[in-house]
């Protein structure tokens, strides 16, 4: 078969074989190397559409397709090494196909593959992310990215991630708890996972939070408690306490006790038990190594009128 007897028929079996390249099956995978392998001109097609992706950046928005249907076209005309009739039969497939959105569709017609993230108990975990993002993972957490060329999408599983997102106007970065959303570009925010309730915790810049029909801005250094129960409610937070968990260390201000050990309990394997629920509302300050539950325990014991009782897996505060 010749290129310039049948140049339609082949260009249109390159582009369709090429459309799908990336996200190709096994068995598509299979089919196109046996189509590129049937005959010369099969293999010529398809890398003259290669070389034609590759000169137009990929067609990444619509002003570049609009120029390849114009200024660009003519501009092809003039490449030595295409023969005219050729050139026509490839570049016009190719822009057939991204004009009747053939090859987006094909690509992206399946949700992007997730990408999953998680740390243990005790664990934090950096990672930065193929759009320039950073996402640093607290302990016992876990999340899913998708990104395509329209989103980038994040669902927290579960536990807490702090985000330092990398602007993008064309593609929001939204993370996804549950029906819960927070939406931003270009900021560094929190977000954390309870099992009744989503805190979002804005440090830079500004995210739009989205609970049912209630949807609130927030400003640096204010939280927001998404909750089903309550709805929503907004508070300023003091941003040394939000982020010492980035430094191994919990923070607390006049911090109730249940309070307290519940967040020390995220950390280590070894529990702190409240043996009198009076105990539940004394207040506590202080800084702790985050994990090492043995040290609070004794810490919390010089400095409330507690003692510690040991057991096997926990440590229990009672009353003097």
């Amino acid at each position: 078969m010749d290129m310039d007897k049948q140049p339609d028929a082949i260009a249109r079996e390159a582009a369709e074989h090429f459309a799908r390249w990336r996200g190709a099956a096994s068995s598509q995978r299979r089919a196109r190397d046996a189509w590129l392998q049937q005959d010369d001109p099969h293999a010529a097609a398809y890398d003259d559409l290669r070389r034609l992706w590759d000169r137009t950046g990929e067609l990444a928005g619509d002003a570049e397709l609009q120029a390849l249907k114009s200024a660009d076209l003519a501009a092809l005309r003039r490449w030595r090494r295409f023969r005219p009739r050729r050139l026509m039969a490839v570049a016009a497939m190719l822009v057939a196909l991204l004009g009747g959105g053939y090859l987006m569709a094909d690509r992206f017609a399946q949700p992007p593959v997730a990408v999953e993230y998680a740390t243990a108990l005790g664990e934090r975990r950096t990672q930065a992310m193929p759009d320039g993002s950073n996402v640093v993972l607290n302990t016992d957490s876990a999340m899913a990215v998708r990104y395509s060329r329209q989103h980038r999408i994040v669902e927290l599983r579960q536990g807490e991630a702090q985000f330092d997102v990398a602007r993008d106007a064309a593609r929001p970065f939204v993370v996804q708890v549950g029906t819960d959303t927070i939406t931003a570009l270009g900021t560094r925010f929190q977000v954390r996972r309870e099992p009744d309730s989503t805190r979002v915790t804005l440090l830079e810049g500004s995210v739009a939070v989205t609970h049912g029909d209630e949807r609130y801005v927030l400003r640096p250094n204010e939280r927001a408690i998404l909750s089903a129960r309550t709805g929503v409610s907004i508070a300023t937070i003091d941003p040394g306490f939000a982020t010492g968990w980035l430094d191994g260390w919990l923070r607390f201000r006049g911090a109730p006790l249940a309070e307290v050990i519940a967040e020390a309990n995220r950390y280590s394997g070894q529990k702190l038990r409240l043996g009198d629920p009076r105990l539940a509302d004394v207040q506590l300050s202080g800084n702790f190594h985050a994990g090492d539950n043995a040290s609070i325990a004794e810490a919390v014991s010089l400095i409330l009128p507690v003692r510690v009782e040991r057991h096997v897996d926990d440590l229990v505060l009672v009353p003097q």
